[in-house]
């Protein structure tokens, strides 16, 4: 498979200006689900970490939403991760990154440096895998959400 079989979609609603990047304001049930997502994520529970963070996702329409965007699709390259789906992990680890990589280094508290970072590295693990050898793949690569306060 090649690389342009699992290339981020651009669209121009993913690319954001400067005055996007700032973080929207979360309702008490935002943080909830928020929260869930995140403990569900690192329960690796992944499709139902998707659903919580589509929740928060779905109540906001400011261009700052891809952030919910990116997590979200980084819990389906994980559960894509679980049911062994290689072209489904690269395509989606490539369109979490190109959302996230945009936010400042740390957004709602969720340290985006270290995320993009382990994004990539696990996106690279399992394109040096290839579709053949996911069974391999070690569940330590599986991205991990930092927080910082």
């Amino acid at each position: 498979m090649s690389r342009s079989d699992t290339s981020a979609r651009i669209k121009p609603a993913y690319m954001l200006a400067g005055e996007d990047l700032v973080e929207p304001r979360l309702s008490v049930e935002d943080w909830a689900d928020l929260q869930r997502g995140f403990d569900l994520f690192h329960a690796h529970q992944f499709w139902e970490s998707h659903e919580a963070w589509e929740l928060v996702w779905r109540r906001h329409n400011q261009p700052n939403r891809i952030f919910f965007q990116g997590l979200i699709q980084t819990a389906a390259a994980c559960h894509q991760m679980q049911r062994g789906v290689y072209h489904g992990v690269v395509k989606h680890c490539n369109n979490a990154l190109l959302k996230l990589k945009q936010f400042p280094d740390v957004f709602l508290g969720v340290d985006i440096l270290g995320l993009v970072d382990a994004i990539a590295a696990c996106r690279d693990e399992v394109e040096r895998l290839g579709a053949e050898g996911l069974d391999g793949l070690d569940v330590s690569l599986f991205p991990v959400i930092h927080f910082i306060k």
